[in-house]
């Protein structure tokens, strides 16, 4: 009964957690602030380049990898060329972030805490002023985290691959984000083996194939 209980609880501050996040980013979708010619700009064409079958790298200059150029492209599609598109392909990233935000944290703390948590990480977290590319970096690596949170409740093995999974897609929105990321995913995977006496994934063949 309790359990039940939690669950329904969960799932209503999940969907408060949505709404609230759609309204506090919706003014976002149509409202940029000072542009940077020498990102913004490059960025915006890259996008607009990807449509027309260019390739980051071969076609075009890009630094970092190749899958934000194609997320937004998409955009461009639905949307039209302009602004307005990827400023809302940027916002559903930052709201799938706080929903992670909150998802990891349902699994360590009350319903409540981690709604307010999810409010806080929209309201007060920085943002990266001069590409779009990272908020995909973000999703992406809160994303490992919830998997690697839902590993330590339960301790099953779904759940690393669907991190590695994640840490990939990391590794292909920027490089060091994913070595970084693999790295930190490698020793706190130790560590929650280690203390909390699960047997190892590090003994596991196909767990060092796969990494």
């Amino acid at each position: 009964m309790i359990d039940q209980l939690r669950k329904h609880t969960l799932l209503i501050f999940l969907l408060l957690t949505f709404i609230i996040g759609l309204v506090l980013l919706f003014p976002y979708s149509d409202f940029q602030a000072t542009l940077s010619q020498g990102d913004h700009g490059r960025d915006l064409y890259a996008f607009e380049q990807t449509i027309h079958g260019a390739k980051p790298y071969q076609d075009y200059w890009w630094v970092y990898g190749p899958v934000m150029p194609i997320y937004y492209s998409w955009f461009y599609r639905m949307l039209g060329i302009s602004i307005h598109s990827v400023l809302i392909g940027k916002m559903v990233l930052n709201l799938c972030s706080g929903i992670f935000l909150y998802l990891t944290l349902s699994c360590l703390l009350s319903p409540l805490a981690s709604f307010l948590t999810a409010m806080w990480f929209w309201v007060f977290s920085a943002d990266f002023f001069f590409t779009y590319n990272h908020a995909g970096g973000i999703t992406f690596l809160l994303a490992a985290v919830y998997f690697l949170s839902l590993y330590l409740k339960n301790h099953r093995i779904q759940y690393i691959w669907a991190a590695h999974l994640a840490i990939f897609i990391l590794s292909l929105i920027k490089v060091n984000f994913g070595f970084a990321a693999l790295f930190c995913f490698l020793i706190s995977l130790a560590l929650i083996d280690y203390f909390c006496e699960y047997p190892s994934i590090f003994k596991k063949k196909h767990f060092w194939i796969l990494t």
